[in-house]
This record gives structure tokens, sequence and C-alpha cells, in this order.
């Protein structure tokens, strides 16, 4: 199975969690010289190397970046060193440096190609009662050791996805109310500052370019479709902070975005019709962001978690009622419920 294999396998979001194999297969390569000083390095030739999306790539360069193994090219990309004549590896000789040892990231990452799939089952169920979820049906059915899925277990519980009871058993807890207004009195708390922070560092293209599919699905909307909205969110609060330097801030995001789960179970089942507000808040923080008015788009970037929370507890609400999806053999009920 090739990377590009097991990212899809794990989902979209999944590719997040290779930026730590991306970023130590990149720094070795760098250390031992096959990487030499001045290698122009641009994230879309090597995630069309390894065969993944660009949003693991980009971040492993931002960290190396940090690191001080690279520095940001006069252009696009980065650089490997701090100075020297930009050298531009052939894609054939690219190909042959980054997946000389592809397959040991491959062997290394067994929790990370399933992680997304598993989160996305778990979360699915949030609204409709308490699971519990059985460790080894789970390695049964993605085919990877009991450690392996016990990684898994312990990496949603690290998000607060799920949590352990008295008897050791992994449970989904039933998504509620004051989850949603807890999780987003933290993304108030949070994210603003976050947002200042990778302001200064991002490409100006990148934040133009996401600013065009925001406007073209204010256009469109609501023909748009809610995969777009979902591409969007992901862009706009996950993306959005890769570049975050202080990683506890960054975790603490992470865990409190619990209410980006609820509009895309929404949009699962309703027309998207309450959508359009948010996509103009999020053009207005992308043009403050073009400004280099960074204050005005933290301002905005609350406003918009202010106002979304009465609509996303009403959506849950919504959800509650509907009958819950069907499971995956290793979740089993617990208790079914409405959401109080």
């Amino acid at each position: 199975m090739t990377l590009g294999k097991a990212q899809d396998q794990a989902g979209g979001a999944g590719g997040a969690f290779f930026y730590a194999s991306v970023r130590d297969l990149l720094a070795g390569k760098i250390r031992t010289g096959e990487l030499p000083a001045g290698t122009v390095l641009k994230e879309a030739r090597i995630s069309s190397q390894l065969g993944m999306s660009r949003a693991p790539v980009r971040r492993a360069l931002a960290m190396l970046a940090q690191q001080g193994l690279v520095t940001r090219a006069s252009g696009q990309g980065y650089v490997v060193g701090r100075s020297g004549t930009p050298l531009r590896l052939s894609s054939r000789h690219l190909h042959q440096i980054l997946t000389a040892e592809a397959d040991d990231i491959e062997r290394t990452a067994s929790w990370e190609r399933i992680f997304s799939q598993v989160a996305e089952t778990v979360t699915a169920c949030m609204p409709f009662g308490t699971f519990r979820i059985q460790e080894t049906e789970l390695g049964d059915f993605h085919n990877v050791s009991r450690t392996v899925a016990r990684e898994v277990l312990w990496r949603l519980m690290d998000r607060r996805l799920i949590e352990k009871n008295r008897k050791s058993h992994w449970i989904v807890g039933q998504m509620t109310a004051r989850d949603l207004r807890d999780t987003l009195q933290m993304r108030r708390l949070l994210e603003p500052e976050a947002l200042a922070q990778v302001a200064p560092g991002l490409p100006a293209e990148r934040s133009a370019a996401l600013l065009s599919q925001v406007e073209a699905a204010i256009q469109a909307f609501p023909a748009c479709g809610a995969a777009a909205l979902d591409r969007l969110e992901q862009a706009m609060f996950v993306e959005m902070y890769e570049g975050v330097r202080n990683s506890r801030l960054l975790g603490s995001i992470r865990r409190n975005q619990l209410s980006l789960l609820v509009p895309r179970l929404f949009r699962r089942h309703f027309p998207i019709i309450d959508d359009l507000p948010a996509l103009h808040e999020y053009a207005g923080i992308l043009r403050h962001l073009g400004r280099d008015q960074i204050g005005q788009a933290q301002g905005l970037l609350h406003a918009h978690l202010l106002r979304v929370e009465a609509l996303t507890l009403a959506r849950l609400r919504v959800l509650s009622l509907l009958e819950p999806p069907d499971l995956a053999p290793y979740m089993a009920p617990v208790y079914r419920g409405r959401d109080g």
C-alpha cells in the first residue's frame, strides 16, 4: 500500500497525522546530505512524490523551518539550509530520494492510517447516545494488531473524543449541550490568539486562494454543496492553525473543536440553508488578513464563534431526534437517548 492509498483509507483529515513521518523523512535526508544545501522543496512536488495531500507536507516543512533545517524561499516553497545556490532536483531524482524509505513510514504509521476512519465512526455516533468501543473487534475490523488499535484509542482519548470508565472500557459519551457551550467558550479564548500567531506567516497567495473559494461558494450557495462547506471549515479552523508554534496551544484548540462536528453531521441529513452567514464571516476574516488587519480578523472570528453557538445547539437537538447511523462492528450501544 502506498502512502497515498493509506491516507485515502484514513480519510481526508487523516493526512494531518502524517506530518511527523514526513518531517522525520525529510530531516533525515537533509542530515545525510541526500537533500543538500540549496535544494528547493515545494509542498506540491513532495506531496505528489509521496502520494499524499499537501496539508501534512505543508506542516512538515513549517516544522523543519522552525528547526532551522530549511528556510522559506524568495518565491514559493523552502530551501534546504540558510544559504547557497538554489538547487532544483529533477522529479525522477526527488522521487528516488524520497521513496527509498516510504515503506518504513508505512510500517511505523499503522495507527495513523486508520485514525481518521475510526474518529469519523466515533463522532458520527455522538449525538445519539453512549457507546462502547471493543478493542479486539476494532483491531480485527481494520486488520491491525491490538497494540495498534489501543494506540488509536489512546489518541482519541487525548482528543477527548472518548474516555475510559471505571471498568476500563473505552466509552464514547453522548454529546451534550454543555459540551458544546464549554468547548465553544474555549475556542473563543484560544483561536483568535492562534490566528494572530499564524497570520504574519500565512503566504498571501494561500489566503487569496482560500478567499476565492469562499467567494465562489457564496455565489453558488446553496448549490455549492455540503462537501464544499466541509472543506472550507477544514481550511479555516484546522489547516489555518497548522503554523502555530506553541504545541500546547495547538493541542488545546484541537481538543476543543467538538462544535465542528455538529454542522458536518447536520449537513448529511438537512439542506445547507443556514450556512450562508458563516461563509460571509469567513470571507471577512480572510479579507482582513489580506490587509494585515489582524486585530479586526480576530474580532470577526470571535464574533463568528459567538454567533454560531445558538445555531450549533439547535442543530444538536435536531440530530438527537434522528435514528442513529449504522454502527461499526466494534461499536456497542450502552445507552441511546436524547440530548438534554
